[in-house]
């Protein structure tokens, strides 16, 4: 089925509860599925919130589904999305993220703007183009879901576990990434909004290497030396792949779509 790329994220048309098709961002880096509270509110679910605990409310939607692939009885955030509706171009009725991902295995194709899904059973065998990677599963004390890592290697010595994220578009470093790479954060002084542009000269990712790739420092991130802090993917290095990402067994596979 189609997908698109409307930066900051891709964006796929879904149906909840057997609804008309309606856009949601598809995000990589969202470790659970979210719902626009206004979407929420014009197909009548109902918020809920956990007993004994502070923030957003939830909805349970029936069923939520992407082209024939269907998940059951998930959970859905309610949140404000209108500001990345304004970004991306388009009225987002929610997110699709890791609650629903992990229930089936899927490849983003860039170049076709494809999305190919199959049953979380699958069992795909890599072509001899493509580039099996360990895919690492971390998930945060008293939060559902998780984030994606890939093993990757900056400036040909320093490794690193990547997050792939397909809600964002360019690439992030952390604090304690760039002070390895010799970068100066000190200019920024500590301001929360400002993040610094830095080009590193090789990225090795997915079999290939990569010259000349942007980054923006965050010294917000990973300052506590995390590893799983210091490194994020987006769209504009991804689409040089399609992506399979195989949540069940712990595998991506990265196949280049360059010339």
């Amino acid at each position: 089925m189609a997908i698109e790329y409307r930066a900051p994220t891709l964006v796929v048309e879904a149906r909840v509860n057997g609804s008309e098709a309606l856009w949601f961002a598809f995000d990589t880096g969202a470790s659970t599925c979210l719902i626009d509270a206004r979407a929420a509110q014009r197909l009548g679910l109902k918020p809920e919130q956990r007993p004994g605990r502070e923030g957003p409310h939830f909805a349970r939607a029936r069923t939520l589904a992407v082209g024939r692939a269907i998940a059951h009885d998930l959970e859905l955030v309610i949140r404000d999305l209108s500001g990345l509706s304004e970004q991306v171009g388009l009225e987002l009725a929610g997110i699709i993220g890791y609650t629903w991902m992990e229930q089936f295995v899927f490849e983003i194709n860039y170049r076709e703007a494809t999305l190919t899904l199959w049953p979380r059973s699958a069992e795909l065998v890599p072509r001899a183009d493509q580039l099996p990677l360990p895919l690492e599963l971390r998930s945060l004390p008293g939060l559902t879901g998780a984030t994606l890592y890939v093993p990757a290697r900056l400036e040909g010595r320093h490794r690193c576990a990547m997050e792939i994220d397909t809600g964002t578009d360019v690439g992030i470093l952390g604090r304690h990434l760039a002070a390895q790479l010799g970068i100066d954060v000190n200019p920024l002084g500590g301001a929360a909004d400002e993040r610094l542009a830095h080009r590193v000269t090789r990225l090795e990712l997915g079999g290939r290497v990569f010259t000349g790739v942007s980054f923006l420092v965050d010294p917000r991130r990973g300052a506590d030396a995390n590893p799983y802090a210091q490194c994020v993917i987006g769209n504009e290095q991804l689409k040089s792949f399609a992506l399979t990402l195989d949540i069940p067994r712990r595998r991506a596979f990265f196949r280049s779509v360059l010339p």
